[in-house]
């Protein structure tokens, strides 16, 4: 078993970690209520019935999920580049970009219910929506360009490697990445299924996709 396979195991793992921190976000874990996505932004009643620690695990499932999903992404681009070091080096400063604003982004949304948690009961619904929105002035933007990278850049980066011959999988594993996973978890998440978010679903898949040109070289 070679380091590839090896940070591709560990991708895989990391990437379920970093699904599974979207839950608390969106849900409140209680069996009768169903997930939300808008609890990412707008104030829902349950963020003061649940206990704090709810939204601490969200925050430390991402901090410790992160870093093995951006090995991965730094791992596949060694490997891209050893046919193209173009793609390599685009994936490379794409992934230091997604590193470099995706825990502040994550952490920025678990903030927004801890300050929420400690102003209800003292200021009005109205004047907390305030006080939330205004704390988007700064992670708005990384925020923004993390969704850029992590979604759509890696995507097209890996996809762009696979198609070209520069990473030595099947054709078919183009279709493992975050946009197929956001198709394939948004209507099951409709449905009710509670099983994390599409991002790191994507990187599990990404993982994977490590895991066979790893076990190749």
């Amino acid at each position: 078993m070679n380091i590839y396979v090896i940070i591709g195991i560990i991708g895989v793992i990391c990437g379920i970690l970093c699904a599974r921190a979207d839950v608390p976000l969106a849900w409140s874990g209680r069996k009768g209520d169903k997930a939300d996505s808008r609890s990412l932004g707008r104030i829902a009643p349950w963020w003061t019935e649940v206990s704090e620690s709810w939204f601490d695990k969200s925050f430390w499932l991402s901090c410790v999920g992160q870093p093995g999903t951006y090995l991965t992404m730094w791992f596949l681009a060694e490997l891209i580049g050893q046919n193209n070091t173009g793609l390599a080096l685009a994936l490379k400063i794409n992934t230091f970009i997604g590193a470099y604003t995706g825990l502040y982004f994550h952490g920025a949304i678990v903030t927004k219910y801890i300050v929420y948690r400690r102003l209800a009961g003292k200021i009005s619904d109205d004047d907390a929506q305030t006080v939330i929105d205004a704390m988007d002035k700064y992670p708005k933007i990384p925020s923004l360009i993390s969704a850029i990278s992590l979604i759509a850049a890696t995507t097209v980066i890996v996809a762009a490697a696979i198609l070209t011959g520069a990473l030595n999988v099947p054709t078919a594993m183009i279709l493992l990445n975050p946009v197929t996973a956001t198709l394939i978890l948004v209507p099951l998440q409709k449905i009710g299924l509670k099983l994390g978010g599409s991002l790191g679903f994507g990187f599990t898949l990404f993982a994977i996709v490590l895991i066979v040109a790893g076990a190749g070289v």
